[in-house]
């Protein structure tokens, strides 16, 4: 490439949290290396240099990042170098943002060095760009999935992993996954049971408590104000979670709300079905007799919400006539997408109904898909591509190995407490209860090296994980957001694809 001594560039470095240390690491020193190096080759001056050590890709809410555009809001720099894309970041609809809109809007070249994509170029490496954001995507989803699964397999194993007890409960000091009774604040769980079984409301023990200015749950664990959600009242949905919380009666229950997904951090409540329950595995609060027959109060006021199934080109259909919305309807057997003006104002004849099924349209617009993946990708090139991402990620991870270390120092700590028992140092209870934790720390480990061990699989193999997204069999409304501008829709078998990249 030619110099370019007019561009003032930003060279940005990012490394993952979980790789993240409290100093400077050096997969960062090695980035910083390797871009310098470029620039100086390419005569690009570089005018600041800007460092996320220890952040998600998936957060776009980094000191650096954010200092680097208002640098560039500011007229400092003009231009944004990074080692890769996923270097930029890992969710594929922030980063087209940056990529289709931010950047071009502010007049700022970006460089992805390692992935060819240089947007002050024309060449076929930008066109691959939101490929590779998804497939940037799909690791960050990936690695979520993976992390999910070695979490719940605790959650099965009966420890607790939250970092709050429940209310009533604190942590063994001894052992952070075991609960043990917290005697100040159960009283108010036996209370709140107590005082619903007489036939007090859940509004009423609420109100109750709050008069009596009993400390909250947020307050009783000396949480921030931002944490604090009860401000210090009691309220209805507080004084619910404790009485369906079968933790309670010895029961642990984890599993009970869970992230939206591994964007977002607000959680959601999950049904019961759901909810991840081991019995006995602490002392309880409430007798069993005592929870069930609440439960059974509880279930008398209680309903279903109906849930309705999104639509997968919702918001992607433009009618070819007026270059309105699309809109869905379904009659006695199939649903169709129609023209939302007609829909509204038939009997103005603004438009006509250019009604199409659902169904042929999906598959329409996966089969055109398809046929330009076939034909417009290297596929071999992206083999190696992502192969090369899944080795280098792997080699990075230092779990397993971190469990098997820990598996070793296990097995040392109960051979030097058995010797200590035989000289009569450790009593013979001591070392029973300190060897059942220890083996239900060794068993923790067990499963999760068997999952790591079991998921490394699943899209380490390039060409299973190329085939898998390529054939657009499980493929979301995101996704299809990102590939696709809009659909223009004529009549039942007439629909035009206008797509985000060139074909």
């Amino acid at each position: 490439m030619s110099g370019c001594n007019f561009f003032n560039a930003g060279i940005y470095l990012r490394l993952s949290r979980d790789d993240g240390t409290e100093h400077e690491s050096e997969s960062i020193q090695n980035q910083k290396a390797f871009l310098l190096q470029y620039a100086a080759q390419n005569q690009i001056y570089v005018a600041d240099i800007y460092t996320d050590d220890g952040y998600s890709g998936i957060n776009y809410d980094r000191p650096d990042f954010k200092r680097m555009l208002s640098d560039i809001e500011n007229g400092r720099i003009n231009c944004v170098i990074t080692k890769d894309l996923s270097r930029l970041g890992r969710d594929y609809i922030m980063t087209g943002h940056y990529l289709e809109r931010y950047f071009p809007q502010h007049n700022v070249r970006y460089i992805a060095v390692n992935d060819g994509v240089d947007t002050y170029r024309e060449n076929t490496n930008n066109d691959m760009t939101p490929f590779r954001a998804v497939f940037n995507d799909m690791y960050a989803k990936d690695i979520s999935k993976k992390v999910r699964t070695a979490l719940n397999t605790k959650k099965e194993n009966g420890i607790f992993i939250g970092s709050i007890p429940p209310y009533g409960y604190r942590k063994d000091p001894l052992d952070k996954g075991h609960l043990v009774v917290d005697a100040e604040t159960a009283v108010t769980v036996k209370r709140i049971f107590s005082m619903y079984l007489s036939g007090a409301s859940k509004l009423g023990i609420a109100d109750r408590l709050s008069l009596e200015h009993i400390p909250t749950p947020s307050e009783s664990k000396n949480l921030t104000a931002t944490q604090k959600r009860s401000k210090g009242v009691w309220n209805e949905s507080i004084i619910h979670r404790i009485l369906t919380n079968p933790t309670y009666i010895g029961n642990l229950t984890q599993n009970r709300a869970r992230k939206i997904n591994y964007k977002i951090q607000q959680k959601k409540n999950l049904p019961q079905e759901q909810w991840i329950t081991v019995e006995n595995t602490h002392e309880p609060i409430i007798a069993k007799n005592d929870f069930n027959a609440v439960q059974e109060l509880l279930q008398k006021r209680t309903y279903k919400q109906r849930a309705g199934k999104p639509h997968l080109l919702s918001g992607l259909l433009e009618c070819a006539g007026c270059h309105g919305k699309m809109t869905f309807s379904r009659d006695d057997t199939r649903t169709y997408a129609v023209c939302s003006a007609w829909k509204k104002h038939a009997r103005l004849k603004i438009c006509t109904p250019h009604r199409i099924r659902e169904d042929y349209l999906e598959k329409e617009v996966i089969n055109q898909l398809r046929r330009h993946t076939e034909k417009y990708l290297d596929k071999d090139k992206i083999i190696e591509a992502v192969g090369k991402i899944y080795t280098e990620r792997s080699a990075e991870s230092s779990e397993p190995g971190r469990l098997e270390k820990r598996l070793l120092e296990i097995e040392d700590t109960i051979a030097n407490l058995y010797a200590d028992k035989i000289r009569g140092i450790v009593t013979e209870v001591d070392f029973i209860n300190i060897s059942r934790r220890l083996d239900r720390e060794r068993e923790m480990i067990y499963s999760q090296i068997s999952v790591l061990n079991g998921s490394e699989g699943l899209y380490n193999d390039a060409a299973d994980m190329l085939e898998d997204f390529l054939s657009f069999k499980n493929i979301d409304r995101n996704t299809l957001a990102l590939l696709i501008k809009k659909i223009e829709v004529f009549n039942a078998d007439n629909i035009k694809i206008h797509f985000n990249f060139r074909v």
